[in-house]
C-alpha cells in the first residue's frame, strides 16, 4: 500500500478520520466512479457554517480561481454562505511530500497517482482522482482534499485516453463529501452520483442538481 493512502493520516490524527477516493476511472464507461471507506459513522455535519478554507501554496496560480469557483457553486446555488475562502496555506519543503496532511480544510494538488482503496479498484484499473479526508468525532471538524494526478487528469489530459476533468466538477463533488459524508446520491442530475464524466462528455456536470439543494436544506437549513 502506498503510504498516500492512510496510515500517515492514523498517526497524526487524534481524532476519528474518515477517507473517501472519489473519481475512480471507468474503463467500460469512460467516467470516473467514486468510492470511500468510511471509518466512523454516516449522518454527521459540520457544527456551524461557513466552512473557511484555503488552497495550498503549491496549486499553480492559475488554477486557484477554478478551485474557487466548485466551492463558490455551492454558495451560489443554496444561497447561502456555505465555504468561506480564507487564502492560501504556505507550505514548507517538508509539508510537500504526497503523506502529508495538514487538517486545516486545505486543497491541496499532487502528480502522485491516486492510490487504489479496493481488491475491485486494482482488477479493474480504475484511477482516483482525489480524495477527501474528514475528521471529527460528533461533528465534521476539519477536511483536507488532495486532486491526484494533476497534470494529466487536469491539465493535459490522460495519456491513454487524452481525457481532462473539470476542476469545478471534481471540487463540487468533494465539497458535497465534506458537508454530507460518503453518500452518493441515485440521482441522475446530482453532483454527488458516483461518475463523473470528462470535460465535453454530455454527461458532464457543472451544477448542483434539486437533490443536492434538498439535502443541504435538510442536513444545514437550521443554520
Amino acid at each position: 500500500m502506498n503510504k498516500y493512502n492512510r496510515l500517515r493520516c492514523f498517526w497524526v490524527v487524534p481524532l476519528v478520520l474518515l477517507i473517501y477516493t472519489c473519481g475512480s476511472q471507468d474503463p467500460e464507461t469512460n467516467g470516473q466512479v467514486a468510492h470511500e471507506v468510511v471509518l466512523f459513522p454516516q449522518g454527521i455535519r459540520w457544527k456551524q457554517l461557513p466552512i473557511q478554507y484555503r488552497i495550498a501554496s503549491s496549486v499553480p496560480q492559475s488554477f486557484r480561481s477554478e478551485i474557487q469557483s466548485g466551492f463558490e457553486a455551492w454558495n451560489q446555488i443554496v444561497s447561502k454562505m456555505v465555504f468561506k475562502y480564507k487564502g492560501t496555506k504556505h507550505l514548507d519543503q517538508d509539508d510537500l511530500s504526497p503523506d502529508h496532511t495538514v487538517n486545516q480544510n486545505v486543497v491541496f494538488t499532487t502528480e502522485q497517482l491516486g492510490t487504489l482503496t479496493s481488491e475491485t479498484d486494482v482488477s479493474s484499473g480504475r484511477i482516483p482522482l482525489g480524495r477527501t479526508f474528514l475528521y471529527g468525532l460528533t461533528y465534521i471538524r476539519k477536511a483536507d482534499i488532495y486532486l491526484f494526478d494533476f497534470t494529466n487528469n487536469y491539465v493535459t489530459g490522460r495519456p491513454e485516453t487524452g481525457d481532462t476533468y473539470s476542476i469545478k466538477s471534481v471540487v463540487m463533488h468533494e465539497a458535497g463529501h465534506m458537508l454530507f459524508g460518503p453518500e452518493h446520491s441515485q440521482d441522475p442530475s446530482s453532483i454527488m452520483t458516483s461518475v463523473l464524466y470528462p470535460k465535453g462528455h454530455r454527461l458532464e456536470k457543472l451544477f448542483l442538481g434539486s437533490s443536492d439543494i434538498a439535502k443541504f436544506q435538510t442536513t444545514y437549513g437550521d443554520m
